[in-house]
């Protein structure tokens, strides 16, 4: 980030904006001192600095546990469940969330219709990445389809990773509640996964937290709506943005 403010903003500032930046991202912080009131709208088509923030706040929503790891183990058969579960919850959300922004937003004029293909291809990764917990945005986010804002509402809801700096209610909760849904499904009385058992108390926690998060978001929702002018969409999309810290 340095070296990218370097030549616009002079050594000295584009030192202290590097430092900033690079903390807020990877703490999931999401706030920015451009001083644009827009956050990064104004600077949506530039690949360095949406790819960096977008590295740095994935980084930090895996998890000090996760990285503890990958870098000691370095060998995917070994590593834990819960590792495992983490980096393929954490890929599997950036790339669903990634196509589902291009395909609802790619023709949006109030988002991303204005910009070329790779643009639109590179805010619709950045989206949503930043909207599980980090909170920047690269485009306007009251301009977003209803069906983007769900999305978006999804993805706030599950967050990051346990011991990270992201919110929600975390990936391998959601992993859980997943297979809960699927065992059950093919009429499985145990959720298992990697040739494991998850124990019923661990599911009964998932459950537990899911729905207590759940339902503080819709109550905050119905809250907002009826207290104001704002319509159930936009007020479940700021009540979950509350709720999951994202900002």
């Amino acid at each position: 980030l340095f070296v990218r403010f370097l030549p616009e903003y002079g050594f000295v500032q584009a030192l202290k904006w590097g430092v900033f930046h690079s903390i807020s991202a990877f703490c999931n912080a999401g706030f920015d001192i451009f001083g644009n009131g827009d956050s990064l709208v104004s600077v949506n088509t530039d690949p360095v600095l949406l790819i960096t923030l977008m590295v740095l706040v994935a980084v930090g929503g895996l998890g000090f546990f996760v990285w503890e790891e990958v870098v000691r183990v370095r060998k995917w058969k070994q590593l834990s469940v819960y590792t495992k579960l983490v980096l393929l919850m954490s890929v599997s959300l950036i790339f669903v969330g990634a196509v589902s922004f291009c395909a609802l937003e790619w023709d949006n004029p109030a988002t991303m219709g204005t910009m070329s293909a790779p643009q639109k291809i590179l805010n619709g990764f950045f989206q949503s990445v930043t909207v599980r917990t980090a909170g920047f945005a690269s485009v306007d986010q009251a301009g977003l389809t209803d069906a983007a804002k769900a999305i978006s509402v999804m993805l706030m809801l599950v967050g990051g990773s346990s011991g990270s700096t992201a919110g929600g209610i975390k990936t391998v909760t959601g992993v859980v509640l997943i297979l809960f849904i699927w065992s059950r499904i093919r009429g499985k009385g145990s959720v298992c996964v990697f040739k494991r058992t998850v124990p019923d108390h661990q599911v009964m926690d998932a459950m537990t937290i899911a729905s207590i998060v759940v339902g503080l978001a819709i109550f905050g929702g119905v809250f907002i709506s009826a207290t104001s002018s704002v319509g159930f969409t936009d007020a479940l999309y700021e009540s979950v943005s509350a709720l999951a810290t994202v900002g």
